[in-house]
């Protein structure tokens, strides 16, 4: 498994419209000191070094949500870690307004970066972004954001950390793609098929009964185990 070239993402990252305001320094909001500069504590749920923060009240906004007091949300995380793990911006300026949107508006700032779905023979990988929604298992307008820190490419199965799911703090699921092809585009969350798609942002092997899944161009290095727990 792979991840996305670092040099060519952040001369993507370069490339693209630069956001209204100043951005942050490359790889910040990394590390668990990060969530206590804006108010809240570090969860246990990690992943490349960027920490989900354990529930959604804040200082005020962050470099990577406006949400005032509440700006841990779920796209506070993903847009976090896509700045400090891949240098690509997600933060505000860039069109990004929910969870359920965030994978479809950074394909469209970074359309090098695929964008995958969710049908035989594609599945997720560890250091993927996904979002779901609007409706079925979570917000019906907002949907969710969240990083996929776990996968099994032949049982269609992957894990996610994200915050604000359940509602106000950080939490972990298990999805499951159905590899038979009755539910291409959605993916099963909490007992509901919900619609979910990707950023496709490292290799992975094929899944079982198909070709493998798109994923986005370069010759990335090998990627670190994922780290679950503080």
């Amino acid at each position: 498994m792979q991840r996305l070239a670092g040099a060519a993402v952040l001369l993507l990252a370069l490339l693209a419209p630069a956001a209204a305001r100043a951005l942050p320094p490359p790889g910040y909001g990394a590390g668990p000191g990060y969530c206590a500069r804006y108010g809240e504590t570090a969860s246990r749920l990690s992943f490349d070094g960027v920490y989900a923060c354990a529930h959604v009240a804040s200082y005020g906004p962050t470099p990577f949500d406006a949400d005032g007091r509440e700006s841990f949300q779920c796209v506070e995380l993903v847009a976090r870690f896509l700045w400090a793990v891949h240098g690509v911006w997600a933060g505000p300026g860039t069109g990004v307004l929910d969870g359920a949107g965030l994978v479809a508006a950074v394909h469209r700032r970074y359309p090098a970066i695929a964008r995958a779905f969710p049908e035989p023979g594609s599945v997720p990988a560890a250091g993927d972004v996904v979002s779901l929604g609007p409706g079925g298992a979570v917000d019906p307008r907002y949907g969710h954001t969240a990083i996929v820190v776990r996968a099994d490419a032949r049982r269609g199965t992957f894990r996610v950390i994200g915050q604000n799911f359940p509602p106000g703090s950080a939490g972990e699921q298990t999805l499951r793609v159905d590899l038979r092809g009755g539910h291409d585009g959605r993916v099963l969350l909490n007992g509901a098929w919900t619609a979910a798609s990707w950023l496709a942002l490292v290799r992975q092997p094929p899944a079982a009964g198909g070709g493998g899944g798109r994923v986005s161009p370069g010759s990335p290095p090998p990627r670190r185990a994922p780290s679950d727990h503080a």
